[in-house]
């Protein structure tokens, strides 16, 4: 004889899976902002991703990368080291990096 109750999970388990699941999508940016947070593009597996609206460049999505997701090189005795990027250091001190949101928008021109 079967017993289904063995293999089923317990009932709070089930709640937790789906609060965890999440469908994650590519980030879009509104007209003149840069944004960066947790993604995935298409055919990828999810991870900070960088978009920019119109008005914006991609060389500012690769400053953004640079400085937050670059390894940082400094120079000790003459020899060079790489020290963990700011993405790398917040997830070692134990955050959370899907909830990590950054954007910020270009200032209008004056109308002069």
């Amino acid at each position: 004889m079967n017993d289904r109750s063995e293999t089923k999970p317990p009932a709070d388990e089930g709640r937790l899976d789906r609060r965890v699941r999440r469908r994650w999508r590519a980030p879009t940016a509104a007209p003149g902002e840069l944004l960066m947070r947790w993604g995935k593009l298409p055919h990828e597996d999810p991870d900070m991703c960088m978009a920019w609206g119109e008005g914006c460049t991609k060389r500012d999505g690769a400053l953004l990368h640079y400085l937050l997701c670059s390894k940082r090189m400094t120079w000790k005795d003459g020899n060079p080291s790489f020290e963990p990027s700011f993405l790398e250091e917040l997830e070692a001190r134990g955050y959370d990096l899907t909830t990590l949101r950054f954007s910020v928008r270009k200032k209008e021109a004056p109308n002069g």
